[in-house]
């Protein structure tokens, strides 16, 4: 099979890393002039022979991974805390009139805050 690499003259030989997109460029070429059953040979052939292999010392961390995730953990706490806070404004104001109403319909904060007078219901929930 190498004889066939051998007779095409016209193919230059590249010694370096290529990445993506050249790679796809080189399977074409070699598609191109040797067909797909002797393209995929070569391709299997070479991956076996370059048994690249992974283990746990090829990992790293990035340095700013500590302080970019602790720095997300608080602004995730400050936003569940503001939504919290949010849900819970909204249920006092919506409680705020059915209960002035329930207990003492005539107390002067719920005359003023609900007659439009003097304040509204958001200034009496706080």
């Amino acid at each position: 099979m190498e004889v066939l690499m051998a007779e095409r003259t016209d193919l230059v030989f590249h010694n370096k890393v290529i990445d993506g997109t050249a790679m796809k460029r080189l399977i074409s070429i070699l598609r191109y002039h040797f067909g797909m059953a002797y393209t995929s040979h070569i391709l299997d052939q070479r991956a076996t022979a370059t048994s690249i292999s992974l283990g746990i010392d090829d990992l790293f961390t990035i340095p700013s991974k500590g302080w970019l995730v602790q720095d997300a953990e608080q602004q995730k706490k400050l936003r569940q805390s503001i939504e919290i806070w949010y849900a819970t404004s909204e249920y006092l104001r919506q409680e705020i009139h059915p209960n002035f109403r329930m207990t003492d319909p005539s107390n002067p904060v719920h005359l003023m805050s609900f007659s439009g007078a003097r304040g509204n219901a958001s200034q009496v929930h706080q």
